[in-house]
């Protein structure tokens, strides 16, 4: 599903970068709960927040 596809891909760039869910959540201006529920599948990021990791990623 989407949902999974969404949360493996994030997991594993954020492995690759060796950073904690709470840093990615400070240098995206997402909160860390939010970040946990999208990697926990309880949540799906908004279009906005989307772009907000995905700036993140592809800018490092």
């Amino acid at each position: 599903t989407v949902t999974d596809t969404i949360t493996c891909r994030l997991v594993e760039a954020r492995a690759d970068l060796g950073i904690t869910q709470k840093e990615l959540a400070s240098a995206t201006g997402i909160s860390l709960k939010t970040i946990a529920n999208i990697e926990s599948k309880q949540h799906i990021p908004s279009l906005l927040y989307a772009m907000r990791i995905a700036d993140f990623f592809t800018n490092r």
